[in-house]
């Protein structure tokens, strides 16, 4: 469901799933309405979930944002998605995604997809357009578009139910009340947020216009990107414990690269990925990793560069060349370099259908957005998008030796004044001089 802002939308998915838990009959129902963070969830969500079961609950948590049903026990949970890895292991008989664009795409098809299966679950997603994405890509699909050759196009429209609303058609609000948030408004928002439309440039992005650009000429989900069995693919990785770690698969062809491949999870141990890497029927050239990967982990005393080459001489991986270092650490530079090296590389790239998680990413990474200034900043947003782009910019700086510009700020011209020759005892002669005139006077 495409709606524009303040179309009412969270108000009616709400309602939606307070509707479904009171008539359910399945015993023990579970309902969930998801948002990319859930400060935000509760924020959008809480208090509309809180009044419209008022008086007909048995429970309601403040601490776990949810609300229990006095007749039948069934209960209704606000979530974030920040953290996708929490979803595995619960069952849902109905779901709301609020915003499926600003999410990782493997919350819904990895994730909360299964914990719809065997309950025979129902989902509604709900939001705007933040250009082709795969929010978007849902929504074409919902319409049978956008299938894959072995998928019949009938199921869906059978299946699906598909609703866009943009403002020019609305009349939730008054012409004059749209002319006037218009007039405020900058147009590219207005297109996005008002207009639903999914070609609208997408403010604060770094990298959505030139993958828009990509997916207009064929180099997104392209065969050209196929693994090339005679050729080693190289690894590009933005490792992490706590947070999510990218790996990105590549190739180099002529005339460009083949990102052929692309892993993330969430909290995952090193072992976790050396046994992905290892599984894979790829030969591999090269394992970059981030330069912080020398650094001593606490729990094994050992830094991850150490670990790896562990691995390697155990024999864990297929090499291309067993003669050459597997190992190699990405270059050091700031962020902006990276993001000035991506923006170089990005057009020679053809990417898999296998990289869907990771080019999104890409498509989604942006400017931090200042609260204090009411403007973006220069640094880029902590989100879902992060890792998968971070693993890029490594790839992309490694992948042509990437050396930054240098700015030449002009020099400042000095104007040198001869000063005159002067010493103590001159200043002394002087004085006297003077002394002597004003006593003969």
């Amino acid at each position: 469901m495409v709606v524009h802002r303040r179309g009412g939308k969270t108000v009616a998915s709400i309602n939606e799933a307070v509707t479904r838990a009171i008539y359910t009959r399945k015993e023990d129902g579970r309902y969930a309405y998801i948002a990319p963070f859930r400060n935000q969830a509760k924020d959008l969500a809480w208090t509309y979930l809180r009044r419209y079961t008022e008086g007909i609950t048995s429970k309601v948590s403040e601490s776990e944002l949810s609300v229990t049903l006095a007749h039948n026990q069934a209960r209704i949970r606000i979530y974030g998605a920040d953290n996708p890895e929490s979803f595995r292991g619960i069952y849902l008989d109905g779901v709301v995604i609020d915003e499926f664009g600003d999410m990782s795409p493997i919350v819904w098809g990895t994730i909360l997809l299964p914990t719809l299966m065997d309950r025979k679950g129902w989902a509604v997603f709900i939001g705007t357009f933040k250009g082709r994405n795969h929010f978007w890509k849902t929504y074409e699909r919902s319409c049978g578009r956008l299938l894959t050759s072995d998928e019949d196009p009938e199921y869906f429209k059978k299946n699906w139910f598909n609703y866009c609303l943009p403002a020019s058609k609305s009349t939730i609000y008054t012409p004059e009340e749209f002319a006037a948030v218009h007039a405020e408004t900058e147009e590219e928002e207005w297109q996005q947020e008002y207009e639903c439309n999914p070609d609208a440039a997408v403010r604060g992005t770094y990298y959505a216009k030139i993958i828009s650009q990509l997916q207009v000429s064929g180099q997104i989900y392209s065969k050209d990107a196929e693994w090339d069995p005679e050729q080693s693919v190289d690894i590009w990785s933005d490792l992490g414990r706590t947070d999510s770690t990218a790996l990105w698969f590549s190739q180099t062809r002529p005339g460009g690269y083949a990102l052929i491949d692309y892993e993330e999870f969430n909290g995952k141990d090193l072992d976790f990925y050396v046994d992905i890497v290892s599984k894979k029927p790829y030969k591999y050239g090269a394992w970059n990793v981030p330069h912080d990967a020398k650094a001593l982990t606490l729990s094994t005393k050992r830094s991850t560069i150490e670990q790896l080459m562990d691995h390697d001489s155990n024999g864990r991986f297929v090499r291309w060349d067993p003669g050459t270092p597997l190992l190699r650490l990405s270059p050091r530079l700031a962020v902006q370099h990276g993001i000035d090296a991506v923006r170089s590389v990005l057009r020679d790239c053809y990417f898999s259908v296998k990289t869907e998680a990771g080019v999104e990413a890409l498509r989604a990474y942006k400017r931090r957005w200042d609260d204090v200034t009411k403007s973006f900043a220069d640094d880029p947003a902590h989100d879902w998008s992060s890792h998968g782009s971070d693993g890029f910019r490594y790839f992309s700086l490694g992948i042509r030796d990437f050396k930054p510009k240098k700015i030449l700020l002009p020099q400042e011209v000095r104007q040198v004044v001869d000063a005159p020759k002067i010493c103590l005892e001159d200043l002394y002669l002087d004085r006297a001089r003077s002394s002597y005139r004003r006593n003969r006077v």
